[in-house]
């Protein structure tokens, strides 16, 4: 049995390990990539901290966001796909298998949720978009989220008008919230309030789309907001925060809203205020695979929306290996709130 090494979690809490493992082989419907890039994101902190979907089952490869080259494929994969292919893609953690994480030479992705590397980008390009991108794109267009319909150019009913829509961002200086306002823009909507570190990343966010960058840091954010969407807010996304109180207190008193988060709420709410049509606070998994038929047009159209430029890589720095302690490193530093300035990724 052929074997390669990876990095896991042994032991929740504890910093993770290398090991060894064997090289799987792609079933119907997979490919086998060798694996170039793995981007790293608070999740799999979470992972190693929390436990977070382990249910038991240890030790856990880590790494969701994968680039590489397709060596095999399994039986029934799409013919765009070929040996020799750079590709990127998500993988399918309701399969609850260690073949399908990155942080190892080889993993097992699902065909429908692999899209080739576009010619003028990179692996790392491909890389860094993955779960920063499908986690918020899955809180706002996603059944379980804020369930709006993405305008997809290829459908045949008429496409939903979000020119007179506004929505709040909240965290938006983060990956995930960079990559939510550029698909709030390529929807299409009139009014992106976002709150960040104004001086930090306003101007970035502003070329993805922002009309409107509240500071973070600045000690009346919510006034700040309310006056720029009065009592009219029905649709927040928060990218970071576990405490909701923030982007609940935004949404209108007298109209029923909805916050989608991709943190799950894990601190008492503060004061939300009136709410009288109540509101809806729903956290999200951003996962292709819980909505296949959103996950193939999405990872039909990402490459494409990349190729054209309406969606932009955030920039990354590098871990040259599987270098086990500087990756320890950066989880934990998203353990303890210090989040890296980029997305790091580890090369292979």
């Amino acid at each position: 049995m052929v074997a390669m090494d990876a990095l896991m979690v042994e032991t929740l809490g504890q910093p993770i390990i290398k090991g060894r493992r064997p090289i799987p082989t792609p079933s119907e419907g997979e490919v086998l990539i060798k694996v170039t890039v793995v981007g790293l994101n608070p999740y799999e902190h979470r992972v190693r901290d929390w436990g977070l979907h382990v249910e038991g089952r240890l030790p856990v490869v880590l790494g969701n966001d994968i680039a590489g080259t397709i060596t095999s494929l399994g039986p029934n994969t799409p013919s765009h796909l070929t040996p020799g292919t750079h590709v990127f893609g998500q993988t399918n953690y309701l399969k609850r298998s260690n073949d399908q994480s990155g942080l190892q030479e080889y993993a097992l992705l699902d065909a429908y949720t692999v899209a080739p590397v576009p010619s003028n980008l990179s692996d790392d390009d491909g890389a860094s978009l993955v779960c920063n991108f499908i986690a918020p794109f899955w809180a706002i267009f996603g059944a379980d989220g804020l369930a709006l319909p993405f305008p997809f150019e290829d459908e045949d009913k008429k496409p939903v008008e979000y020119a007179a829509q506004t929505i709040v961002v909240i965290g938006a200086g983060s990956n995930c919230g960079k990559y939510a306002v550029q698909i709030c823009a390529l929807a299409g909507f009139g009014r992106i309030v976002v709150t960040a570190d104004a001086a930090r990343n306003g101007d970035e966010l502003r070329s993805y789309g922002a009309t409107h960058v509240v500071d973070r840091h600045a000690a009346d954010v919510a006034r700040q907001i309310r006056g720029l969407v009065g009592d009219e807010l029905v649709y927040a996304f928060d990218a970071v925060n576990l405490d909701h109180t923030l982007g609940l207190s935004l949404l209108s008193d007298s109209r029923k809203g909805t916050l989608a988060c991709i943190v799950p709420k894990m601190a008492e709410l503060g004061d939300v205020g009136e709410k009288r049509e109540g509101y809806e606070d729903r956290f999200v998994q951003g996962q292709s695979h819980n909505q296949p038929e959103l996950g193939a047009k999405v990872w039909k159209w990402l490459p494409v929306w990349m190729e054209e430029g309406k969606v932009k890589s955030t920039g990354w720095d590098v871990i040259e290996g599987l270098d086990v302690e500087r990756v320890n490193k950066v989880l934990d530093d998203h353990r303890d709130g210090r989040q890296p300035p980029k997305q790091v990724h580890v090369h292979l």
